[in-house]
């Protein structure tokens, strides 16, 4: 080597004298740095080495970390040739080191692969380790935990032979090696972890949802296709001041029975109904009282288009006549029996905005015999009548849920007997005319509210006709949540029994309130009001009511009711005064 480096000097510029020894001697010179340059390129060839691309499979890396390292080749050290500076270098200049498969070395920021030795851009050497994002960095301090780099020859030459870590082929400074395997080493080889799963599998979409019932207390009801039937059965005693609710009634302690059963459908387009409600009082002690209280009703809607409907209700009552009541028979030892026969059918049709509705209606009652004392009966067969009536109402639609309207109603009320006992003929004609108000706010407000005129007419001249001011509606009120308001308000005509007595206006008005305390404790209350103008010249005859109670639920089926009311009538007359207050304590079974 001391001969190549004594001869370098010539070879820089051969004379060339054409002789044949001289032109030799070149030949063997240039083989000669050849052989040496091939040497020494094929080392740095290897520090190129472009790492694995890809995952590398944990049984392979396993493998390699158990297999004993397999001895490095040293290759002989050679002297580096100093590098002429720019613009100083004699002779032909080497072309810098271009790879075979393009990308295999990172683009410089002019768009040319960086050199694949630690020289800078203009050909000096560089005064520190040069990383792929062509800056220059100080080697890691080993800290704590971690394993300083290698300084044996041949670990670094295994380290060159290793792929090039993530970070430093992404521009950042290479990070220290820590402890662990090399299967953990997910700078290399990265592989998914359990903690940053990407893929993770995603929810059912018809994933079944749990949700509390609103009322855990409601009753499950009886289902038989598409209707449902809820029964309930209530037993209780009351105890009253006033068993019979006459003017001369006493005290007694009732037992009292009631039964109820609801139907209702859940058709997707049609709807109907059923409804069944009997209260029976029997005397346990005290003053002897029984009397029985039925009512049945049912109704349907149909839906036949998208702008008519079809309705139909009817209903049946049985109950004992009022004793405050101005036809009640003076000295009877019972209260006489009345029956109520109802039913109506109407036809709605929408045309845009406006509406219009024809409905006819058929009321029936009868009345039982009058019983006293010494044993006699009376029959009130001259009481019985019918009546029917067509009515004409006609709205528009202010809004979705205020609907204004005006309705007449034309009807015939017919007596069975055309003269009655005292040989008055009652029958005549009935006009009405109403306007009022169909709200529809969902489960906030519905119902309907009308005010009116109402005259009926009377066959027989010696009696005045009977008309006055009429009120009638029903409207359900929720404020808030769990508080119901329902307000009723009617208006009817009474006939009368007495000679020279045409009969009377009779209003009622029902105000009840109720609260849901908790899931299974509801409070309720009731406020009722009556008012009486009789024609006869016996004044007004005034009726109040108020009621308040509480049910608490054990669970669905079994429940406590109890309650307490107070009643007090004022009237000119004094058979039709009364006044009661009453308490009850029952049970409630329901399904």
């Amino acid at each position: 080597m001391s001969f190549m480096y004594h001869r370098q000097s010539r070879i820089g510029a051969p004379a060339y004298r054409g002789s044949f020894t001289s032109a030799i001697n070149l030949c063997l010179w240039t083989g000669l740095m050849g052989s040496v340059a091939l040497f020494a390129g094929g080392t740095a060839l290897a520090q190129q080495a472009v790492p694995l691309r890809g995952a590398v499979d944990e049984n392979i890396l396993q493998t390699q970390q158990n297999t004993p390292p397999r001895p490095v080749r040293r290759a002989p050290v050679v002297a580096a040739t100093p590098t002429p500076a720019a613009g100083t270098a004699s002779g032909i200049p080497a072309d810098p080191y271009e790879p075979v498969s393009p990308g295999a070395l990172p683009i410089d920021d002019a768009g040319t692969a960086a050199p694949a030795t630690g020289t800078a851009n203009d050909g000096s050497l560089s005064s520190g380790p040069v990383n792929n994002s062509r800056t220059l960095s100080p080697l890691p301090t080993a800290t704590p935990g971690t394993i300083p780099l290698p300084a044996d020859p041949a670990t670094a030459a295994t380290q060159r032979t290793q792929p090039v870590p993530r970070a430093q082929r992404n521009g950042r400074a290479p990070a220290a090696l820590t402890t662990g395997s090399i299967a953990d080493d997910t700078d290399g080889n990265a592989r998914l972890q359990r903690e940053s799963r990407d893929n993770l599998p995603e929810a059912a979409i018809e994933r079944r949802t749990v949700r509390p019932d609103p009322d855990p207390f409601a009753p499950f009801g009886i289902r038989a296709g598409t209707v449902t039937l809820r029964p309930s059965i209530s037993q209780g005693l009351r105890a009253t001041t006033n068993a019979d609710g006459s003017s001369s009634g006493k005290s007694a302690i009732l037992s009292e029975t009631r039964l109820r059963l609801r139907a209702t459908t859940d058709w997707s387009r049609h709807s109907a109904f059923l409804d069944f409600d009997g209260v029976y009082d029997k005397t346990l002690s005290g003053q002897d009282y029984s009397a029985p209280n039925v009512g049945l009703r049912g109704g349907f809607k149909l839906d036949l288009g998208n702008r008519t409907t079809v309705t139909g209700e009817g209903g049946y009552r049985y109950r004992q006549e009022d004793a405050s009541a101005p036809t009640a028979v003076v000295g009877a030892s019972n209260r006489p029996g009345v029956q109520e026969l109802d039913g109506t059918l109407g036809v709605r049709h929408e045309f845009g905005r406006f509406f219009g509705e024809l409905k006819g209606k058929v009321d029936r009652t009868t009345y039982g015999q009058a019983q006293f004392p010494d044993g006699t009966t009376l029959s009130q067969k001259d009481r019985d009548n019918t009546f029917a009536s067509i009515a004409l109402r006609g709205g528009f639609e202010m809004s979705p849920a205020i609907k204004p309207f005006a309705e007449v109603e034309i009807g015939k009320l017919i007596y069975d007997e055309t003269e009655d006992s005292n040989g008055f003929r009652r029958s005549g004609m009935r006009t009405a005319l109403r306007g009022g108000i169909e709200a529809d706010f969902g489960e906030k407000l519905s119902g309907e509210l009308a005010l009116g005129y109402l005259r009926q007419t009377i066959d027989d001249a010696r009696l005045s006709n009977i008309d006055g001011f009429s009120v009638d509606g029903a409207i359900k009120w929720s404020p808030q949540r769990g508080t119901d308001v329902n307000l009723g308000l009617l208006t009817r005509v009474e006939g009368a029994t007495t000679p020279n007595d045409s009969g009377s206006i009779f209003y009622e008005g029902r105000l009840g309130v109720k609260r849901q305390i908790r899931s299974n404790l509801s409070v309720n209350a009731e406020l009722t009001a009556s008012l009486r103008d009789n024609k006869d010249g016996s004044g007004l005859d005034k009726g109040f009511g108020a009621q308040v109670g509480a049910t608490y639920w054990f669970n669905r089926f079994l429940g406590l009711d109890v309650s307490a009311r107070h009643r007090i009538t004022r009237s000119e007359v004094d058979t039709r005064q009364t006044s009661e207050s009453s308490v009850y304590m029952g049970l409630t079974l329901q399904r």
